[in-house]
């Protein structure tokens, strides 16, 4: 039988705010990730609106911050990032120019 995470004890109640804030970045690296790796062409974006929505309340300013830090490692990895459509689209791609759909 699975337990729940020693983390969520009680005695660790003044570390929920930054336990929670570890969990959105990973869930949102996830996201990432997966969208990576299924993805059909480098046309295809990260849908900051739905993230915001899904995982940080709808603050935008929120997301705005992770993705800046998460794009930083995409960076050290070879990729390229740009934003789009008002900053609520993330487009990471491997070539000098962004993908044609992004504007």
């Amino acid at each position: 039988m699975k337990s729940f995470p020693q983390e969520i004890n009680v005695k660790n109640l003044h570390n929920f705010n930054k336990i929670n804030n570890d969990r959105i970045i990973n869930i949102i690296r996830n996201e990432i990730y997966e969208t990576l790796i299924k993805r059909k062409s480098e046309n295809e974006y990260i849908d900051l609106d739905k993230l915001s929505k899904d995982y940080c309340y709808n603050n935008m300013n929120t997301i705005s911050k992770i993705i800046t830090d998460i794009s930083e490692e995409l960076h050290q990895l070879g990729w390229k990032t740009k934003m789009s459509f008002g900053d609520t689209g993330l487009f990471i791609y491997s070539t000098e120019d962004p993908p044609t759909s992004c504007w």
